[in-house]
């Protein structure tokens, strides 16, 4: 069947034409017919201030902000021009603190989708691999809270058109003792109010996890909610784009999903893979 990948990231080569030609071209060998980008917000100097602070993540975000969003999508709009089967998309960390300056900016520019993920639990970039030593004194079942409380309120916000890699906070494969089938099913009940898409991404195989995110658990919820859904690989490189996607499309199908969503101009759109 034919895919969608709305989760790639520009981020190791630059804004140009040839470089998203070869993201194109590894996409149409896995039968990715339209790649969406999504860059990082903090990459922006404009969005500096949506995750300001004045610990680590201040001074992280900081030196990563060398970019201008104008550029960004100056090159994907170019792109489009040219023909080429893209879409303008950005990816922005849900800081709960700046909320409404986030909200602000994803609807200052004209972005086909806007990503939610959360990366970041107060000062600590939990899935940062210079940070990892913190998860060995930290406690894990409150960190797993203390993520899906904040993603909880992503979802609320009203702000995306799909959550990221919902449990990405099992990236280093510590996992929560507790049982998080009442925290999964309230995240699940909210998506359904919010009437958000969610991400099943391909990463997780990539990561030390070793699985797709979401887990069969979490899943099964999205299920039972009827929960859209939308396959991605979250590429930061071309050679990832559309990776594993037969993996997931066996993994969705297996709890009955029969289409899958994608997006054009902020409107959800679905397609049929039954």
């Amino acid at each position: 069947m034919e895919f969608r990948d709305f989760h790639a990231h520009l981020e190791n080569g630059p804004f140009s034409l040839e470089w998203m030609q070869q993201f194109i071209e590894i996409g149409t060998k896995r039968n990715v017919v339209e790649i969406g980008f999504s860059e990082h917000g903090h990459r922006f100097k404009e969005s500096v201030g949506l995750l300001a602070s004045e610990g680590f993540r201040g001074e992280w975000t900081q030196k990563e902000a060398t970019e201008s969003i104008e550029e960004y999508i100056k090159a994907v709009e170019e792109a489009k021009k040219f023909g080429f089967p893209v879409k303008l998309g950005i990816e922005l960390d849900y800081v709960p603190e700046y909320e409404n300056e986030i909200r602000k900016f994803s609807k200052s520019y004209p972005f086909d989708f806007v990503i939610g993920s959360v990366h970041w639990l107060g000062d600590f970039g939990f899935d940062h691999p210079i940070l990892k030593s913190i998860w060995e004194k930290s406690d894990v079942n409150k960190l797993y809270d203390e993520y899906f409380s904040v993603l909880i309120m992503a979802v609320k916000s009203g702000i995306f058109d799909f959550i990221a890699h919902p449990d990405v906070i099992k990236v280093f494969g510590y996992r929560a003792a507790k049982d998080m089938a009442p925290v999964h099913e309230e995240l699940a009940k909210t998506a359904k109010d919010a009437n958000i898409c969610m991400e099943v991404s391909t990463a997780g195989l990539r990561k030390p996890v070793g699985e797709i995110y979401p887990s069969p658990e979490l899943m099964s919820f999205f299920k039972k909610y009827d929960i859209p859904v939308i396959i991605n690989s979250d590429a930061h490189l071309p050679e990832d784009v559309g990776r594993d996607f037969d993996k997931a499309l066996e993994f969705v199908k297996s709890f009955g999903y029969n289409k899958l969503c994608y997006f054009d101009k902020r409107i959800r759109k679905t397609i049929d893979i039954s």
